[in-house]
């Protein structure tokens, strides 16, 4: 899946809704990988820690695109979801409400697996 310039979802509680991939690691990313972007849809910024239009690194947690695991079963999620993360890759906002998957731990984010409200 191409993903730069395809809109993400956020997954977290750090004030932004959509953000726009203006930057990838490879030319087809997977669950795990660390993608930049851009804010496009916000909270007011009284009540978020992310303003719109500020360019941000972010996790990808769920794709739409079919991913097979190591037992060759494919998975595929109903939504394209990113949670947002510093420089350092811990999670700018304290609550994740998305999946988490195997392929987070795998990719060395157990931290953020471990805070996600469902575990699969």
């Amino acid at each position: 899946m191409k993903t730069h310039g395809t809109f993400f979802e956020v997954g977290d509680n750090s004030g932004a809704k959509l953000v726009f991939c203006i930057g990838q690691p490879r030319s087809k990313i997977r669950i795990g990988d660390i993608i930049t972007v851009s804010v496009k849809d916000a909270l007011p910024s009284h009540r978020s820690r992310v303003k719109k239009g500020k360019v941000y690194k972010a996790l990808v947690v769920e794709l739409k695109r079919k991913t097979k695991r190591y037992t060759h079963l494919g998975r595929s999620f109903g939504r394209n979801l990113v949670i947002l993360v510093d420089n350092k890759g811990n999670p700018i906002g304290t609550r994740v409400s998305s999946l988490g998957s195997f392929e987070l731990r795998a990719a060395g984010h157990g931290r953020i697996a471990s805070i996600s409200s469902y575990l699969f």
